[in-house]
């Protein structure tokens, strides 16, 4: 009899984890508010569920992708599911002088030495932040869990069916014809990149042998803003002029990987599970920009809510060509 996985939400996350538990046989079951219009009933069963409104699932694997507090893990019953893999975030470490991510804009962005590992600090758990909250969601798995619970922390997520796809940044203006393309801190930023698929798959490696603990998850050699572009560019077959941009504050440039020190993660213990880091961002982040071609959706904002939530005007044009004019 064919193992059974739930995967709760129907994201780029769950998508990509569906995908890869049917691929090896699993029985799959996804769980989301609404049928998503990637879902094939012959390949998955869909399941109506609003969490905390509905009865939690058993499975021989949960992979839950939304959830954000420990109220999402409560509702679990361990005597129902073998192993729960839930998504948590990178951003719940924190610097030796307490810096995050999540407050980044009040109290300087986080520097770390080298590879953020697994042992690094995280933020303590509370109510405060999306961090602290993932942090609080993280210990409610393991009290619940022990060892049968396995926490994954990707960084910034790249893939298809995305609600908050960077890629757009680039992908936009490259289909609107932008032909020179501004880039802040000089396009050296490197914020950590995470195919949805790479987790996807470590999803089942946890799955298929019983993987506990927690993970990072992310691209073999991070790309920076400059490599993100070019890697583009070639996707779409374009020939673009990157304009390096001095400092690290303003808009002119300023994507949403634009950092003024790197934020990236080891994968060792990943590797040393017997998992396939290899993967970097080049080969992987195609399906997000063939979805993101063929979606070119009019109101974009509407479509990556998370996206247009960013505090600047990501697609000023005049501010640009304003820009480029006092190059010249």
């Amino acid at each position: 009899m064919a193992r059974s996985v739930a995967i709760i939400g129907a994201g780029q996350i769950g998508y990509a984890a569906a995908r890869n538990f049917a691929s090896v046989g699993w029985d799959v079951a996804v769980y989301a508010r609404t049928i998503p219009d990637w879902l094939d009933p012959e390949r998955y069963r869909f399941v109506a569920y609003v969490a905390g409104q509905e009865k939690a699932p058993g499975a021989n694997v949960i992979v839950d992708t939304i959830a954000f507090d420990e109220g999402d893990i409560a509702a679990y019953d361990p005597d129902s599911v073998d192993r729960l893999i839930a998504v948590s975030s990178a951003s719940v470490y924190c610097d030796a002088e307490g810096r995050t991510l999540d407050e980044a804009a009040q109290n300087g962005f986080p520097e770390f030495a080298a590879p953020i590992t697994e042992e690094n600090p995280a933020v303590a758990p509370g109510s405060d932040t999306y961090s602290t909250r993932k942090v609080r969601m993280e210990n409610c798995a393991r009290d619940l869990f022990g060892d049968r619970a396995t926490i994954l922390r990707p960084c910034a997520i790249h893939g298809a069916w995305s609600r908050h796809p960077r890629e757009w940044w680039f992908a936009k203006r490259m289909i609107d014809g932008r032909e020179r393309i501004p880039l802040l801190v000089q396009g050296e930023s490197v914020f950590h990149t995470t195919a949805a698929n790479m987790i996807g798959q470590f999803a089942v490696h946890a799955g298929q042998h019983a993987l506990g603990g927690t993970f990072n998850v992310g691209d073999a050699n991070p790309p920076s803003v400059m490599e993100i572009g070019g890697a583009l560019a070639t996707l779409f077959g374009r020939e673009v002029e990157f304009i390096p941009v001095e400092g690290t504050d303003g808009v002119i440039g300023r994507t949403p990987w634009s950092v003024p020190r790197p934020f990236t993660v080891s994968l060792d213990r990943a590797n040393e599970s017997g998992f396939d880091v290899s993967g970097g961002y080049s080969a992987s982040v195609g399906p997000a920009i063939e979805w993101l071609t063929k979606f070119d959706p009019a109101g974009w904002s509407d479509a990556f809510p998370q996206l247009a939530a960013y505090p600047w005007d990501m697609f000023d044009y005049d501010a640009e060509d304003r820009f480029f004019d006092q190059l010249n």
